[in-house]
């Protein structure tokens, strides 16, 4: 009977280590970087983002929610972004298309007075520049091989993500102005991103097609932290929920974006500035 705990035990310090030495031998760095390079030369894909920050000013309660679902084609270039918010109660959403016609690019917005286009000429049409979620990868900064799970039934690689404050700087400034403190310091958005510590994230990669299928972060304690270290305000901060999440689907086979019909007869406007 002890022979037999003792060969068991055995058995499972095995497949432990086996397990720990394949996830040490797996270059986050690497897989990442290739990651990154295949989410650039995305032909199509569909893209979801959400966003939940809640927190109070001086004990008033303040509850932001957003979410996006974006279809994107890199050739010709078009970008359908369906949008949606609800600010302390206050709903909003929008759809808008950036469209190639004639040789150029073209954004399509639909306002009180119906549809209106603006010439998007010099617009970067990457992904990385276009698509929400992946916007964030321009603020990782390290990569950490954590483990290998399952996400949404595939088999996929997490990563942990070390990234610069940039990352929290709209998050910072919608509680700067709901909150009041605008009016303390012209500087105070920028002051409060200097003081912030590294903030973390995860990435999720198909282990299969090695595509980035996720990102998410939760930066409810940084934020009251960083918020929690200021000195002289007039409004106290308290950050209860900060949570981003994205994921990418149907790469390489995104349904095409077809501009709506009454948007084709759309006014033309000149872009402001």
């Amino acid at each position: 009977m002890k022979l037999k705990k003792t060969l068991a035990a055995a058995a499972a310090c095995a497949v432990l280590f086996l397990t720990a030495a394949c996830s040490a031998g797996t270059d986050a760095g690497v897989l990442f970087r290739e990651a990154k390079m295949g989410a650039e030369q995305m032909k199509s894909c569909s893209a979801s983002m959400k966003s939940t920050l809640v927190f109070t000013a001086n004990g008033t309660r303040h509850e932001f929610l957003s979410s996006s679902a974006m279809t994107y084609t890199a050739d010709p270039f078009a970008l359908k972004a369906v949008q949606s918010s609800q600010n302390d109660g206050q709903k909003s959403s929008s759809e808008t298309y950036t469209v190639t016609e004639n040789g150029g690019l073209w954004f399509y917005g639909k306002n009180a007075d119906g549809w209106q286009k603006t010439s998007a000429a010099g617009l970067d049409t990457s992904p990385l520049q276009q698509i929400d979620v992946l916007t964030l990868l321009q603020y990782v900064k390290d990569e950490k091989y954590v483990r290998e799970t399952t996400l949404n039934s595939r088999k996929v690689h997490k990563i942990e993500l070390k990234m610069d404050s940039g990352a929290l700087r709209s998050t910072i400034e919608n509680i700067v102005t709901a909150s009041g403190m605008a009016g303390d310091s012209k500087t105070i958005v920028q002051t409060l991103l200097n003081s912030a510590p590294p903030v973390y994230g995860y990435g999720y990669i198909d282990t299969d097609s090695d595509r980035l299928v996720r990102i998410e972060l939760d930066t409810s304690q940084i934020l009251d932290q960083v918020f929690q270290n200021i000195d002289g305000s007039s409004v106290t901060i308290h950050v209860t929920k900060s949570i981003i999440s994205g994921d990418i689907s149907n790469i390489g086979r995104a349904p095409a974006v077809a501009l709506p019909e009454d948007a084709k007869a759309a006014s033309s406007v000149q872009a402001c500035g």
